[in-house]
């Protein structure tokens, strides 16, 4: 019954909100523990960090593949006018090329739940000890607020929140 009521009040939905997934498994991170202050201030927009707990980044939701980062660790997501900035590990200088598998390229159309990039999680813990993936939300217009899920752990296919791409 409830399965039914949410699809159809997700009819009732405007086109411009889009439901954005978790592009990682693993736990939450609280803001004090990342290591950034960028991220952990909030200064390009809001984030959500993750200890992974899987090899792969899919895609959040429906967009196009702006920008990918030299190392392969990094990517920009457009969705409307909004940009979701998707990070594996935020000490590039740290990791060597060849560590991060992208499976996209840049204008690529991507699908919610397609594989965006993969990486040895082992190795990754072993040069990064802080290694975490983290979610920030850049818009490009007017700031909508909107609050990350209160999950203390995220799978793929959880709603970390509701966007308007507007």
């Amino acid at each position: 019954m409830f399965s039914r009521l949410r699809k159809f009040l997700s009819v009732l939905e405007p086109s411009t909100l889009k439901r954005v997934k978790s592009p990682f498994e693993g736990n939450v991170l609280p803001p004090s523990m990342i290591k950034n202050t960028i991220i952990s201030s909030n200064v390009i927009g809001p984030s959500v960090a993750v200890k992974p707990t899987s090899d792969t980044l899919r895609a959040p939701c429906d967009g196009i593949i702006k920008t990918i980062s030299d190392k392969h660790n990094a990517l920009i997501i457009e969705v409307g006018k909004v940009q979701l900035i998707i990070n594996a590990g935020l000490n590039p200088q740290k990791y060597h090329d060849n560590l991060f598998v992208i499976k996209v390229r840049e204008g690529d159309t991507v699908t919610t739940g397609m594989p965006l990039l993969s990486y040895n999680l082992e190795i990754l813990n072993q040069i990064d000890p802080c290694f975490t993936c983290v979610l920030t939300v850049r818009q490009v217009k007017s700031f909508r607020s909107f609050s990350f899920t209160s999950n203390k752990k995220v799978f793929f296919d959880t709603v970390l929140f509701r966007l308007n791409t507007n």
